[in-house]
């Protein structure tokens, strides 16, 4: 792969430029060369390497919260267990890169600060730092693809709490999880009750004198083993890989959605079903109303997955205590929650999230003008409405992430491929006549899906309107058929609007 240095000597004009080397670029990087070969194009990202979310985090136990077969590609099969560490899911994007020849569009140590369109000359320009040095660069590119997942990798979203800094413990937040944690014989408070405080404390529980899990409100978990019987026999039989990755692909899809259909048609049946698989992991007596009996629905947020029940036998053990309750200060040794218990704590584990970043904290400009994705609207999650040859990735949020991210490639793909059919130097969204009266809404429907961080970032994401063309789709197996056959002259998107 290329090393920070060589881009701007080599590619100062791209055709398209990709930002990110995670999941969703390594994807696009793959579509590009597959269904354009012709276009010259890179992948920039500001890492050391590829791997995006897999890279940065690094606690232990960071693993998929959804099986590889899903997470993973269509093309590129998944020999391993369903659920996989972030070291195996980062070998497996390294395989894809070698074994698709991707790797001389990929450069790293690149943070991109702005990007200027020019109607008059109808490319972007695009600026930043490079390197270890921040070396400033620059380029030219026809298309901006951005595929830099949906939050900071920099740093995780830690909450203000009355008397932090009186605490006289340490604090570690897993995003940015330490090399060498003093945590042996300590006792930790670990704040937070989603998808990290489920794969972390269990990896760390028995290195610890006792970890207490503070939690304002529970989540739902659902338990199952990291195996799949038919992957297993299916490979008894001698199956060629490439059968079983689409067998248990389209199986595991099939399951999502029954699953999904369940969630929304029998919300209170789902609820009761996986607070009782709950129950069934934890001693008789236990109290599941309290901890792990949610206020919101199963539909309206991520369901947590536990491996082999890890997490409930370190709770069975002793060495997990549950707290469900608010923060009402922190002391020197600890934290006073406001239902009066008082939790000692010598380290305390911030697991309450990430900051969600819109399209990478570039500064984008039109003509001049800085761009408020905030007033913009999204013409079908993709692309937004005043800003031409630009396009995000934003995957799916109820499956797996790649899910959604390889049917963008591919609408982004047949978007170019019309591009250059039509002799078109620009395409950009822009709202219908027909649209003026249609109800406005924000990007991620609350109704539907209400995670912290979409609710903390809501002002700052762009508009969604009433009609499908201008709305983020929740509902993957809808959007399988509707994107590929999606109208691109339906006036939703205006080819050459100077012209």
């Amino acid at each position: 792969m290329s090393s920070p240095h060589e881009l701007a000597g080599e590619l100062q004009h791209l055709d398209v430029l990709v930002v990110g080397a995670g999941i969703s670029g390594i994807n696009a990087a793959y579509h590009l060369s597959q269904s354009c070969p012709d276009r010259n194009f890179a992948v920039l990202d500001a890492l050391e390497s590829f791997g995006g979310t897999w890279l940065t985090h690094s606690y232990p136990g960071v693993r998929s919260d959804t099986e590889i077969y899903t997470l993973g590609y269509s093309f590129k099969p998944w020999t391993g267990s369903p659920y996989a560490s972030a070291e195996e899911i980062r070998s497996y994007l390294g395989e894809t890169i070698e074994e698709f020849d991707l790797g001389h569009h990929f450069h790293f140590q690149y943070q991109i600060h702005e990007a200027r369109w020019s109607s008059e000359d109808q490319y972007w320009s695009v600026t930043g730092t490079r390197g270890p040095d921040a070396e400033a660069f620059s380029l030219t590119t026809n298309f901006v693809w951005m595929c830099h997942g949906y939050y900071r990798q920099g740093e995780g979203h830690t909450p203000s709490w009355p008397g932090m800094e009186e605490f006289k413990g340490s604090w570690i937040h897993p995003q940015s999880w330490p090399k060498n944690p003093e945590i042996a014989d300590k006792e930790l408070v670990v704040i937070g009750s989603g998808a990290t405080t489920a794969t972390l404390v269990p990896n760390i529980a028995d290195e610890c004198s006792h970890i207490t899990i503070l939690q304002r409100s529970p989540t739902y978990f659902f338990q199952s083993p990291n195996a799949d019987p038919l992957a297993d026999q299916l490979r008894g039989l001698d199956t060629p890989e490439e059968w079983i990755h689409d067998i248990i692909r389209r199986k595991s899809m099939a399951d999502m959605q029954s699953m999904t259909q369940i969630q929304m048609l029998h919300p209170d049946l789902s609820k009761a079903g996986l607070v009782q698989m709950v129950a069934a992991q934890l001693p008789e007596g236990y109290d599941v109303e309290t901890h792990f009996t949610p206020r919101h629905l199963p539909h309206e947020q991520r369901i947590c997955r536990i491996l082999d029940g890890d997490l409930f036998k370190k709770i069975s053990e002793g060495r997990v205590s549950m707290v469900t309750d608010e923060i009402e200060c922190f002391t020197a040794d600890g934290i006073t929650t406001k239902g009066g218990q008082h939790l000692k704590a010598d380290v305390v584990i911030t697991a309450t999230g990430f900051n969600l970043t819109v399209l990478g904290d570039v500064a984008f400009y039109v003509d001049g003008e800085a761009v408020d994705f905030a007033n913009s609207f999204t013409y079908r999650g993709i692309m937004f409405t005043g800003v031409p040859n630009m396009a995000w990735t934003f995957g799916a949020l109820r499956v797996s992430w790649t899910m959604r991210a390889d049917l963008v490639s591919q609408f982004l793909c047949r978007l170019l491929k019309e591009m250059e059919a039509t002799q078109a130097s620009c395409v950009v969204a822009k709202l219908r006549s027909q649209d003026a009266s249609m109800e406005i809404g924000p990007f991620i429907d609350p109704a539907q899906f209400n995670p912290g961080y979409a609710q903390r970032s809501r002002d700052l994401m762009p508009r969604s309107g009433s009609k499908p063309e201008w709305q983020l789709s929740l509902d993957y197996w809808a959007e399988r058929d509707v994107l590929p056959t999606a109208d691109l002259h339906d006036g939703c998107l205006i080819f050459d609007p100077s012209n």
